[in-house]
């Protein structure tokens, strides 16, 4: 089943000499459990390509599908709702909360979405990424690695049907 589909997808910056073209019709498709690594250079559009997939960034041109939803066609309340439910980031710099707990930076997600977090599906994610014993402290009091992981369960715990990760 695909679950991401791209088709001729651009992303330009600027205008006239200083124009830059990010990213230049760029197609593929993902199906669901499929994983891929998008590889390349330092300013080789990596995390503008992320950007427009997660809807963080309106693409120039071009169709982003995720679950044959069409992004760009979706009103921009709209297009936030579908992202927090459906797609997971992992960003470079991990964006915690720094006023928050390990636990609560975890399912800050579903608190946005005015749900409330299963307990079981919590104590799931602290356990598979070895952070039961972190869950109360915040991220000042953490490891560089221990941080990456709680990213990763705040990007889990929607149970998103994407999930995207920039990272170094």
């Amino acid at each position: 089943m695909e679950i991401l589909k791209v088709q001729k997808l651009c992303k330009t910056y600027g205008t006239g000499a200083v124009k830059v073209d990010a990213l230049k019709d760029v197609s593929f498709s993902l199906e669901k459990g499929e994983f891929v690594a998008v590889v390349g250079e330092s300013g080789s559009g990596k995390s503008t390509l992320l950007n427009c997939l997660g809807a963080l960034d309106v693409p120039t041109s071009g169709l982003i599908t995720i679950d044959r939803n069409n992004l760009f066609t979706m009103k921009e309340e709209e297009r936030t709702i579908f992202r927090r439910r459906n797609i997971g980031f992992i960003f470079q710099s991990f964006q915690l909360v720094s006023e928050l707990t390990v636990e609560q930076n975890i399912v800050f997600p579903l608190l946005l979405d005015y749900r409330k977090p299963k307990s079981s599906d919590v104590e799931e994610i602290l356990e598979l990424l070895g952070l039961t014993d972190r869950r109360n402290h915040l991220p000042s009091q953490l490891s560089g690695g221990q941080q990456q992981r709680v990213a990763i369960g705040r990007a889990l715990i929607t149970k998103p049907k994407l999930i995207l990760a920039d990272v170094n």
